[in-house]
């Protein structure tokens, strides 16, 4: 398996029907790429019980899918597919925070979340909770939104993603991130296309082998969104500065912007 694939995937639900989307992206990247996936609730001290029942159901959903038989075990499942499923509730006031606890205690490597499409008022007073997570926890962050088509269908488990557009800028090295990027597709799609895009009024050097850069000019986040329409991207890989960079404190950053307005969903990759 590659190395730059995820080998420990979290998916934090709040156990919503809306949730079911991102749920699914997170298990078919986890079989894809066999990578643990830890399905994360947090709940508020003193719930008085965990209601289990009310998590995802992974082996309805991968029957459905028709990966594994309906009658199968949760031992027979992980043999079969190599993916081994965790479900963990745990409590604390604050979902921030309890979620980027358990992702460094258990050194996770890929957040996958659903966020929800809000006014452009409601975003410049609050980031959204899965955008304060990927800033707290410095991983790779693949963010959903309920109001667009994402590239796993989550009745047959079918994947669209065909088409990968990354923009690159001077000042982050696209290299690493680009091999991140296109090793998850890959998992999903070993024929899918990453291309790469700069936008400004002249290529940029970058140390390393890479594809083709297309050139654009224009105002950046529009000329973004307008290209992923043009060539139909099915997600946009975002590399991001660090702890610094990712969707950072200043409200209105590349990512965040991108990730508020794009057609498909977004990947904003950290680069160390």
């Amino acid at each position: 398996m590659n190395g730059d694939t995820p080998k420990s995937i979290v998916h934090p639900t709040d156990l919503s029907f809306a949730s079911q989307d991102a749920f699914a992206h997170a298990l078919r990247i986890a079989v894809a790429c066999k990578s643990m996936l830890h399905i994360l609730h947090i709940e508020a001290p003193e719930t008085e019980e965990d209601d289990w029942d009310r998590f995802p159901q992974v082996r309805e959903m991968l029957a459905r899918w028709k990966m594994i038989s309906p009658t199968a075990t949760r031992a027979e499942a992980a043999e079969q597919l190599g993916v081994k499923i965790v479900k963990a509730s745990v409590e604390s006031e604050s979902a921030v925070v309890g979620v980027t606890a358990y992702v460094e205690r258990h050194l996770c490597d890929l957040l996958v979340m659903m966020t929800r499409p809000r006014s452009a008022l409601e975003r410049l007073l609050a980031s959204s909770v899965a955008e304060e997570t990927a800033r707290e926890t410095h991983v790779p962050a693949l963010f959903l939104r309920e109001d667009q088509k994402g590239f796993v269908d989550r009745e047959t488990g079918a994947v669209s993603l065909n088409t990968v557009l990354m923009p690159v800028e001077a000042t982050v090295s696209p290299l690493a991130a680009f091999r991140h990027v296109a090793a998850v597709a890959h998992c999903l799609n070993p024929a899918a296309d990453v291309m790469l895009l700069h936008v400004g009024e002249d290529l940029p050097l970058f140390e390393g082998l890479l594809p083709h850069i297309e050139l654009r000019r224009g105002p950046v986040v529009e000329t973004i969104l307008a290209y992923a329409q043009e060539i139909k991207a099915d997600m946009i890989a975002m590399p991001t500065r660090g702890r610094k960079g990712l969707l950072e404190a200043l409200r209105g950053s590349t990512t965040q912007r991108v990730l508020h307005e794009a057609p498909c969903p977004l990947l904003a990759s950290p680069v160390k």
